[in-house]
């Protein structure tokens, strides 16, 4: 870093070096007194000593010396060692800048490689799930086989029975024709029937009695359907107590809009088993589960740290957890919803010392992954009839949707949701973080789950979003 600056200091001390042998003071000699002139002994020795030349006749006059000014190069020296410093902490900006992006790098693939092992993890669970789901259903068959195996006798039996009746039909499809005389088959116009129509005939037959036996066994088989449903039947009565009606066969009674099977919201949260309902918002969309809190669906819910949060983009686009403890409903899910009608936004948090708050907003929507999920449409902060949380919400309207892996927010310095340990509508970091880190006990930090305008920074115990269809829109849904 310093090398340009000794390079220039020692092009100064040469040049000083140089200066000052270049206009150094010359060593003058003294003059020489002249003595008395001697006495002329011979003219012509005095006139041939006068006519040789005389090299000692005195010092040439010195000539003046180059000048050297000091000052205009100091300065042009100074200016130049000011461009090379100013090179040089331009160039340690740089690299400064350089290894922030490399830790800010570093930070996003560690990131992602956690994000990576949670989906693994994940996956490895419901591939676990998978296999218990597999193997129940293995053992329900086998109790169904055997429970058939008692109605209708042995397995075996019933294979060397149906392979008997096969066998006498296809006896009976390839008997012999008889010899009839060909006088009884004769035609109008004089002709007989000849042996191609003979076996045409046959054929024919044949064919019919093929129809008619696939026709008995079908009718076998819907019979056997009969007794085993029957028996399932029974079977769960006698699982569920006696009198208790078996709904097996039965296809639930819904009284929702014309010309759809499947609720399409909780307003009808009293078809609900447990909370859960399965709803459908058009006849041509897909059909999903959601937790209802009577005409609420719940799109959120925090309790504990059984659920991991910080995760990526892919997770909170499809949604994870358990719709019965913690979950997020999925962001795909959540734009279908909020973009089928005209909905309102509750939610409900709660702090280590039992203090129970809510925050309410009269409208809430957001857009589609192709912009990001943006929070598009969030309503007027209204307050709650019950004690209210403050408004920490509408800071974040507008923004798009953050994870750790995917940074779509306002801040060019930073990345918020690596900063706060989660994922949200981030606008140059938040005001509230509803998806970060669940501390216990009140612990305070940006990482924690918190509600600015509730309990400023410190922790929450249990967070709820919640959603419903506004008045008019569930007015037109329940006519």
């Amino acid at each position: 870093m310093m090398r340009p600056q000794l390079v220039a200091m020692a092009i100064v001390m040469l040049l000083a070096v140089i200066c000052g042998s270049g206009t150094g003071s010359l060593v003058e000699v003294p003059e020489v007194t002249q003595a008395p002139p001697l006495p002329p002994r011979n003219p012509r020795n005095n006139q041939t000593r006068s006519r040789m030349p005389n090299n000692f006749r005195g010092l040439a006059a010195p000539t003046s010396p180059p000048r050297c000014d000091y000052r205009e190069l100091m300065t042009n020296l100074h200016d130049r060692v000011g461009v090379l410093v100013t090179l040089d902490e331009d160039q340690r900006h740089r690299l400064e800048v350089i290894d922030k992006k490399l830790d800010q790098l570093v930070e996003s693939s560690s990131a992602k490689m956690e994000s990576m092992k949670a989906q693994q993890m994940d996956f490895l669970q419901r591939l676990d799930s998978f296999e218990h789901i597999q193997r129940l259903s293995r053992n329900t068959l086998d109790e169904l086989k055997g429970e058939t195996d008692q109605v209708f006798g042995p397995r075996r039996v019933r294979e060397l029975k149906h392979k008997l009746n096969n066998r006498n039909k296809m006896k009976v499809l390839s008997r012999t024709a008889r010899d009839i005389p060909q006088s009884q088959y004769a035609l109008s116009g004089g002709q007989v029937l000849n042996e191609t129509n003979l076996n045409l005939s046959e054929r024919l037959d044949a064919l019919a009695t093929l129809l008619a036996s696939t026709a008995i066994n079908v009718r076998s088989v819907q019979v056997e359907v009969g007794n085993l449903a029957k028996v399932i039947r029974r079977q769960t009565r006698v699982i569920h107590g006696k009198g208790q009606k078996a709904s097996v066969s039965q296809s639930p009674i819904f009284y929702g809009p014309a010309g759809q099977s499947v609720p399409n919201s909780c307003a009808f949260h009293i078809l609900a088993v447990d909370g859960i309902l399965k709803i459908q918002l058009t006849p041509e969309s897909e059909s999903f589960y959601v937790s209802c809190d009577g005409d609420w669906t719940v799109i959120l819910s925090r309790t504990s740290d059984d659920v991991n949060f910080e995760r990526g983009w892919l997770d909170y686009r499809d949604g994870f957890g358990n719709l019965a403890g913690d979950f997020f409903i999925g962001l795909n899910k959540l734009h279908a919803l909020t973009s089928s009608g005209l909905y309102e936004l509750r939610i409900a948090l709660e702090d280590f010392s039992g203090n129970v708050a809510y925050a309410s907003y009269s409208l809430f929507a957001i857009g589609s992954e192709r912009e990001s999920f943006p929070l598009i449409l969030l309503g007027k902060f209204q307050d709650n009839p019950l004690i209210p949380a403050g408004d920490s919400l509408s800071y974040h309207a507008g923004a798009r949707f953050s994870t750790v892996d995917h940074d779509n927010d306002n801040c060019l310095d930073c990345n918020c949701a690596l900063k706060h340990k989660g994922a949200g509508w981030y606008s140059n970091c938040a005001k509230s973080n509803v998806f970060g880190q669940y501390l216990p006990n009140a612990q305070t930090g940006e990482t924690g789950m918190w509600w600015d305008t509730f309990a400023g920074q410190n922790s929450l115990k249990k967070v709820r979003w919640m959603i419903r269809p506004v008045a008019e829109s569930l007015d037109d849904a329940r006519r």
